[in-house]
């Protein structure tokens, strides 16, 4: 009866905080509420201010799914063998369990796993993003909340000595609950353009128009994009290798600067749908305070092969996909779509497509961990590899 009563407690918690916008914050008391569904530890639970040792606990939020975590979480591992009795690190994870145990199978560690499929914890603290910490002392009190790679030795033994460590981390803003578009764009419209700075409580990301939609092909959104991200997303260039500067890198890609961000749509004439994209690189050259030019340079790149390539050919006529650090799935892709879209996102070089297969296709790919090694597996399973060689690829070149 009483695990039913607190599962009872913790959904009506849990519910609480989704609803009321509660933020667990540096100085408050942790919650009186366990952590369960723990991986691989010798307790089935932690209970913060209970008089079970004098540990100080680290809550790392991550995923598999996220590269920059897996040497972040190889750094917190390194950190709980050398300080076995003053610190206890938990990496909590959206994930389900199982994916957590094939990575413990393939980095054993002491660092103790926990699967929290409803994101409560990633709630209850507001982070922005994973790999973000909570710091937690013996009293059940939030000492700090830090981002997970400026965690080491020397932060350790200002905690143990119960001195204070700044909290760097960095939460969510409080969302605008809208259903309106926000650029205001309705229905009727033949034609639009709206460029704005910073948009408060708004996501940074960009949006394509379906044929689920009445502007099918003709609009594009940004809300709190770079400038580097709308002339790539303009200019269909993905790898981060792609892109030169002439002029310091800050002024073109900052995201922590919100002076710096913009928001822009665009819908264009029905029949100017098939130039979206290059109205909108004339937009940005005419409105934005720097510049790009399109060159060709000789640089290294993966190139994308065919060992023995297992999709099936589809019948859609239009690209469809969505990626995620577990995976890509499309439907109506090609290699070309798989390799730049998607590729060159995961790995440290542009990825180009060398496979001659030239259909559409339904690709499906599983990646275990989100690394060079994880997404190698996931294409070698359905039969791609790649091979890193010299090719001649556009780049943009930033400048005023």
């Amino acid at each position: 009866m009483k695990a039913i009563f607190f599962n009872l407690l913790l959904s009506i918690y849990a519910h609480s905080v989704m609803a009321q916008g509660i933020q667990v914050k540096a100085g408050d008391q942790f919650p009186d509420i366990l952590i369960k569904n723990l991986i691989n530890s010798p307790v089935k639970f932690i209970q913060f201010g209970q008089k079970q040792d004098n540990k100080i606990y680290i809550l790392n939020l991550w995923g598999t799914w996220c590269s920059p975590c897996i040497p972040e979480m190889d750094t917190l591992a390194k950190l709980q063998m050398h300080n076995p009795a003053s610190i206890q690190v938990i990496g909590i994870s959206d994930e389900k369990p199982s994916r957590l145990i094939n990575y413990l199978v393939k980095k054993p560690s002491k660092v103790w796993l926990c699967s929290d499929t409803s994101g409560f914890f990633y709630k209850l603290f507001a982070f922005a993003y994973v790999g973000q910490s909570a710091i937690v002392d013996a009293k059940g009190k939030v000492v700090a909340l830090v981002k997970s790679d400026l965690i080491n030795q020397k932060m350790i033994d200002r905690l143990v000595k119960g001195l204070a460590v700044k909290s760097t981390a960095e939460f969510k803003e409080k969302p605008v609950n809208s259903s309106d578009d926000i650029f205001a764009v309705d229905s009727t419209q033949i034609h639009s353009f709206s460029l704005r700075g910073y948009i408060k409580g708004q996501h940074s990301g960009s949006k394509r128009y379906t044929d689920k939609s009445v502007f099918d092909g003709r609009r594009i959104s940004f809300t709190n994009a770079t400038i580097a991200s709308l002339y790539k997303d303009a200019y269909g260039v993905v790898s981060e290798k792609q892109l030169i500067y002439e002029l310091p890198e800050k002024e073109v890609s900052d995201f922590d600067h919100k002076e710096t961000l913009y928001s822009l749509d665009l819908l264009v004439r029905p029949e100017e749908r098939d130039s979206l994209m290059m109205i909108l690189q004339k937009k940005l050259l005419l409105l934005l305070p720097v510049k790009v030019r399109v060159e060709y340079r000789v640089m290294p790149v993966y190139t994308l092969i065919n060992k023995n390539f297992t999709q099936k050919e589809s019948v859609d006529e239009k690209l469809s996909y969505g990626f995620s650090g577990e995976g890509y799935d499309g439907q109506g892709a090609t290699l070309a779509n798989f390799a730049n879209d998607y590729l060159s996102n995961e790995f440290s070089l542009p990825v180009v497509d060398e496979t001659g297969l030239t259909k559409r296709y339904n690709i499906k790919t599983e990646v275990a961990m989100r690394n060079k090694e994880g997404i190698l597996k996931s294409i070698n399973d359905i039969g791609l590899d790649i091979v890193k060689q010299d090719r001649r690829i556009k780049v943009l070149v930033f400048y005023k």
